[in-house]
Order: C-alpha cells, then structure tokens, then sequence
C-alpha cells in the first residue's frame, strides 16, 4: 500500500473524517452559508483543541505533503507549520528527515487579541530577509489564515514561495491563492478522498453524492 493510499485509511480509521452537520471558520463572516455535510479534523491530541491524530499520523500526513513539494520543484529554503494545525505537520518533517535537510524550519504563532485570534511571527527569532519559504497546513478551506501567514512573513522580508497541504476542500481558496501568484500544493482533493473511499466502501453512494453536491455549489 503506498503512503497515499495509508493516509487515506489511516484519516478514516482514525475517525478524522466525520460525516453531519459543521460550521466552519468560514461562517465567522458567511454565518449564513450552508453547513458543511463532512469535517476534517486533522488535530493532535495535544492541540488546544484537541483531535485524534497521534505523532505517527502527523509522520504519514508529513510524508504525503514532503512528496507534494519534492514533486514540485518548487525552490526554496524554509519550511513553516501555520499554527496551529501546520506546527505538528512541520514537527514530523524534522523527525523524518535526515539531517542535513537543507532548507531551515521558521516559526509563526498564534495569539489572541481583541478582534480575535491573529498569526503573527514569533517574537525574537532572527527571520532572513530574502528566505524563500513554503509554509505547511492541514487543509485549505477558504485562504483568510493563509494570507495572514503570507503576510507574517512577508513583513519579516522572507519570500512565500508556495504552500502545501494535505487536503484541498475545494471551496475556493486554491484559486483565491494562485490569482496571488502563490502556488498550492495538495495530496487529496475531498472530491477524490470521498470517491475514494466510496469505492472502498466505506460511505454509501448517498453520502458520496451529497459531498459532491456540497462542493459543486459552495467553491
């Protein structure tokens, strides 16, 4: 079984993937937009809000999106984990990566202000300007927290060279990302993840259908 297809399992199994009735971060401004019949969750244990991967999850998840960025060709000399669902992703590339690995690995943080939770760089670390940076995330949904990053980093002087992620929601952030000029990188699309998993028969035909539906109308 190759990584993608342990991933693939593995999300499943862990019940990571969950089938009803969500709201996302979208509906912060959208509180009107459809609910989401499916959610990823693609937290640690030991995240403020906790999920239920364990490290040798992050270590397959590092794996598949490592591949992405090989496969890419994308130059670059910094990794960065987007608080805080990215930081156990970017944790996992520095176990499974032999050193000398390359590229340096760059902090941002998460804190909570007065309007709200805001990204910003962690304090006292020597950012270079002019480092070429992919930063690292779970999922992309819409791309408000990606911006924030992309902004993070680019006041500190570093280049956003791309992103990457695990899942892609395909509901319009990609697209908002490459009208940017910034390139993103995925190893699932929910559309193929659901199919799938339809095929491996472990949700029903209806429920393919109604994710499907879903992402056709909300992009």
């Amino acid at each position: 079984m190759d990584v993608h297809a342990q991933a693939r399992s593995m999300l499943f199994n862990r019940g990571s993937v969950q089938f009803g009735s969500f709201k996302l971060k979208l509906h912060e401004k959208t509180p009107a937009a459809p609910l989401s019949p499916f959610f990823f969750n693609l937290r640690t244990r030991n995240n403020p809000k906790p999920g239920p991967l364990l490290p040798k999850d992050c270590e397959l998840i590092a794996t598949c999106i490592w591949r992405e960025i090989l496969s890419s060709r994308i130059p670059f000399t910094a990794i960065c984990g987007i608080p805080n669902a990215g930081t156990p992703i970017v944790q996992a590339l520095e176990r499974i990566i032999p050193k000398p690995r390359g590229f340096e690995i760059i902090p941002l943080r998460k804190i909570m202000t007065d309007v709200g939770r805001r990204i910003t760089p962690e304090p006292g670390f020597n950012y270079l300007r002019g480092e070429t940076v992919i930063l690292i995330d779970d999922l992309i949904t819409k791309a408000d927290t990606k911006f924030e990053s992309i902004t993070s980093l680019e006041e500190q002087g570093c280049i956003v060279a791309g992103l990457a992620v695990l899942i892609d929601r395909e509901q319009g952030g990609v697209q908002e990302l490459q009208k940017k000029g910034y390139p993103v990188l995925s190893a699932f699309s929910a559309t193929v993840l659901f199919r799938d998993y339809r095929n491996e028969g472990r949700i029903c035909f209806e429920k393919l259908e109604e994710c499907i539906n879903y992402i056709q109308n909300n992009n």
